[in-house]
């Protein structure tokens, strides 16, 4: 039964008819028209085509702290150099939000995919990730793709949200790298 509770609540957490224009709420409906600024060059690592942001700076893949609201500027490519994205501002052509959840590996103390938690052993997934992605378009650098932010809803301290995050909360992991822009401020 809570298995099934559980699967409720992410698939109305998934789901557009939520939406809010209070830009406050983790349901805040974005309306066309939003930009991204990157501020200063922003490097992504050889070998990679995302860099991730979290508290104001650039965190390394494994240094995310996933209770936390994160961001992930991803590429189209992956380079043996260091890719440097230039300063500018890019077009938001779409804001999609999602729920993944993804499965721990097996252990001989966690079944496959899943996690015991509380006293009734009830099974949840290992992650559940609330995300939100900006798909970014700008002639000048082509080869960004999107913006994504999300937090880890499982983690301890956050399974009570069970939400997406607001827009402070995503300007705050951003922090002085990239400025969300409002469709009224573009002008």
């Amino acid at each position: 039964m809570k298995s099934i509770v559980l699967g409720l609540v992410v698939l109305l957490g998934g789901c557009a008819g939520l939406q809010s224009p209070d830009p406050a709420s983790p349901y805040y409906a974005y309306s066309p028209g939003w930009a991204v600024q990157l501020n200063q060059v922003l490097p992504i690592d050889p070998g990679a085509a995302t860099v991730r942001l979290q508290y104001g700076r650039i965190v390394p893949r494994n240094g995310v702290q996933e209770y936390d609201p994160f961001c992930i500027m991803e590429v189209n490519t992956v380079s043996r150099q260091v890719q440097l994205l230039q300063p500018g501002r890019f077009e938001v052509v779409q804001v999609a939000r999602s729920v993944s959840e993804i499965t721990a590996a097996a252990s001989p103390l966690i079944r496959p995919g899943l996690m015991k938690t509380g006293l009734g052993g009830n099974d949840t997934p290992s992650f559940l990730y609330y995300v939100t992605t900006f798909r970014l378009r700008d002639a000048a650098q082509p080869e960004v793709r999107s913006l994504r932010c999300a937090w880890d809803q499982m983690a301890p301290g956050n399974r009570s949200l069970m939400r997406h995050l607001t827009l402070d909360e995503i300007r705050a992991a951003l922090g002085d790298w990239m400025t969300l822009i409002p469709p009224k401020e573009r002008l």
